[in-house]
């Protein structure tokens, strides 16, 4: 297993092939211990996402104009995923943009700089060269957030909660 950070969030990893085997072995030993180990990992997940859910509550900072349309947008689009899939496996923490209200889709990506520029009222059939821009500052919320709330006592609950099913499949499996 591994902590990695891609772009947009932070995982963690565990061998594709493997987790995949395990989790199929899980399931035709008891079904239920495969569902808590999900739950558990999910839940580890959570305390992360919801740090970074407090951060984009924040206010724009420096007085950016913000109604708080994006940002509320952004905390409901931020969530934990547990997958294992062969492709795609482990607990991740991502924010989508699929769901921004219109005018806000590059907010997932600019929100998340230190700072980034934008037009102030820009106008239809203006060019965009003519528009006034400003720059305003960003609140990173992936990186630091996630990284402070990554801490390792929840990278240690979802180590520990696979631990736990393993033992528990030892633990039947020799009595």
């Amino acid at each position: 297993m591994a902590l990695l950070q891609p772009e947009y969030g932070y995982s963690v990893v565990i061998d594709g092939e493997q987790w995949y085997r395990f989790k199929q072995e899980l399931d035709k030993f008891d079904p239920a211990l495969a569902r808590s180990l999900r739950r558990r990992i999910k839940a580890a997940g959570d305390t992360a996402a919801k740090k970074v859910q407090a951060e984009l509550g924040m206010p724009s900072p420096a007085g950016g104009p913000d109604d708080g349309a994006g940002r509320r947008a952004l905390i409901a689009a931020t969530r934990v995923s547990v997958s294992f899939s062969k492709r795609s496996s482990g607990a991740r923490i991502v924010t989508s943009g699929s769901g921004l209200p219109a005018g806000h889709e590059g907010l997932l990506k600019v929100y998340n700089k230190a700072t980034f520029r934008h037009p102030v009222y820009p106008r239809e059939g203006m060019a965009r060269s003519d528009w006034t821009w400003v720059n305003q500052k960003g609140r990173p919320y992936f990186g630091s957030v996630i990284l402070k709330a990554m801490n390792e006592a929840v990278a240690q609950e979802i180590f520990d909660a696979v631990d736990d099913a393993v033992r528990a499949i030892g633990a039947r499996g020799n009595a």
